[in-house]
Parts: structure tokens; C-alpha cells; sequence
């Protein structure tokens, strides 16, 4: 259904000016630009915004304030999360699980994640710390029968609800961010929008070594509990695996370091969505 050459125009817009506007830009400014497109639609409305943030981040170093001094633990930005307190909870008991879950997402990373799967615990430790979060969870499933119900409800039902309900309306945040994680020859980045549009791509190879199972998790779990960690989380994420090799807890990692920028505060925006339609509720 879609034209095989791309779409040559975006309303009145010429989409072979894109590559121009970008050139004269960068011989203007005297900069290197590069923009690869990784998935997804809306393409040119994310190349203006992801050049806007990466301009931002590039002023903010040019003025001697590196992520650590913009988003960090000594922040203004951490700061006006800490007073927000931003923090949700959720119990839930059924047939197959009882759950209970508490975040804080300025909480420094006091973490405890107890379900019986010990792969899952690890995965979702690390989103996690990495993110700066406090999280604690536990959980009693139907491990006897499988581990699907289990890893399912609590990053389902439990983790993503949770999250979701911690950061409300979403107004002052940066909302948008790209990380990566890179262990031995294997290199994953995450590029991660809290944009109330749930939506996962990736081209993770999840059968390197044609396995059943990672640890005491089965293999196809992986994918599904990042999956509805994502729907119910109500953000839109790509996995993109740049260098093949055994990631691990690489995809957890890099996607915990992009959560830790999405949620943190901007003063800047004193409350302001990061929208150009004002609002992500409609």
C-alpha cells in the first residue's frame, strides 16, 4: 500500500529538501549532521525534533553542563522530581499470581524485585537501577506450570501500570531520549518516547545459540515482557541491536538509562508538556 520510492511530499512539503535543508544547516553552523532513520512513520516531523534535542544537549556541553550536571543526583532537575513525588503502587491477587508493586521514581535506587525467576529478576533490577528509581516487588505465580504468568502480570499489569500512573499528565519532562550498552562485541541502543502512543520495534536476535531459555526464563519471554512493559507504560520504544553479539542484560540496561532521561524533570519547561499540541491525554 505504500509507494515503493517514499513519499515525495509531507503535506507542501518536499521531502528531497529534507537532505538540503539539513546540508546548508550544517555548512552554516559548521557542523557534522547525520540522521538515520531506524523505524517507524512520521519520519520528518522526528528528524526536526531529534536534531532540536540533539542541538540542546550540544548547547547545554558548550556551556560546561554535561548530562551528569543537567539531569544528575546534585541537580535542579532531580530535585524538582523529588518534590513532585512522583510515586504509585498496585497490589493484585488472581488464581495464577499475587503481586505487589511501589515505585518511587526519584528514589535513588533502593530496589527489591522477588518473583521466582531469577533471569526476570535480574532484567528487571536492572531497567531499574539504571533508571534511578526505587522499585520493589514481589510476587508468588504458578511457577509449576510455567513461568509466562509471572513474568507476564507483573511487568503487564504490575510495572507498566504502575509507572504510567507515577508519571501523570507527563508536563516538564524530557520525555525523549536514546541510550546505548555495550558489553564484549555486542552493542544495543534504546530510543525511547513517553509519548502516551505505546508502540515496540526491535531486531534483537534472541536465538544466538538456538536456546530455549536464558537462565530459568524462557527465550520468547524476553520479548514479551519488554512488549508490555511498553503498552502499559504508554511510550514508544526501538531496540536496535548496532553489534551482534550475546547482549545479556544489555537490552535491560540500555533501556533503564533512556527511562532515567525520559522521566527526569526539565525546569526549563516549567510544566510544560514537551508537545507541540500542548497536551500527550488526546
Amino acid at each position: 500500500i505504500f509507494p515503493k520510492s517514499g513519499r515525495s511530499k509531507v503535506g507542501h512539503w518536499k521531502t528531497d529538501s529534507v537532505q538540503h535543508f539539513f546540508d546548508c544547516l550544517g555548512k552554516s553552523m559548521g557542523a557534522h549532521i547525520t540522521l538515520n532513520k531506524l523505524h517507524g512513520h512520521h519520519i520528518v516531523e522526528s528528524a526536526f525534533k531529534a536534531f532540536s534535542r540533539a542541538l540542546r544537549n550540544l548547547i547545554d556541553i558548550r556551556k560546561g553542563k554535561p548530562e551528569e550536571v543537567m539531569w544528575g543526583a546534585d541537580s535542579e532537575s532531580f530535585q524538582a522530581g523529588v518534590a513532585m513525588k512522583r510515586e504509585a503502587s498496585l497490589a493484585r491477587k488472581t488464581k495464577e499470581t499475587s503481586i505487589s508493586v511501589d515505585v518511587k521514581l526519584d528514589g535513588l535506587e533502593d530496589v527489591s524485585v522477588v518473583s521466582g525467576v531469577k533471569a526476570f529478576d535480574g532484567l528487571l533490577t536492572e531497567i531499574a537501577q539504571q533508571s534511578g528509581m526505587s522499585l520493589q516487588v514481589n510476587c508468588n505465580g504458578d511457577l509449576w506450570v510455567d513461568d509466562h504468568h509471572t513474568t507476564e502480570d507483573i511487568f503487564s499489569i504490575a510495572v507498566g501500570k504502575v509507572l504510567n500512573q507515577a508519571l501523570g499528565s507527563k508536563g516538564g519532562l524530557n520525555r525523549m531520549w536514546t541510550s546505548s550498552a555495550t558489553e564484549g562485541d555486542a552493542k544495543v541502543e534504546v530510543v525511547m518516547d513517553l509519548s502516551n502512543r505505546p508502540c515496540l520495534t526491535h531486531d534483537l536476535d534472541l536465538s544466538l545459540h538456538d536456546e530455549e531459555k536464558v537462565d530459568d526464563i524462557s527465550i520468547e519471554m524476553i520479548e514479551h515482557v519488554f512488549d508490555s512493559l511498553v503498552m502499559n507504560g504508554q511510550m514508544t520504544v526501538h531496540i536496535v541491536q548496532l553489534q551482534a553479539g550475546k547482549a545479556g542484560e544489555l537490552y535491560a540496561r540500555a533501556f533503564g538509562k533512556a527511562l532515567r532521561r525520559c522521566i527526569a524533570v526539565d525546569p526549563r519547561r516549567a510544566g510544560a508538556t514537551a508537545s507541540s499540541k500542548g497536551t500527550l491525554s488526546v
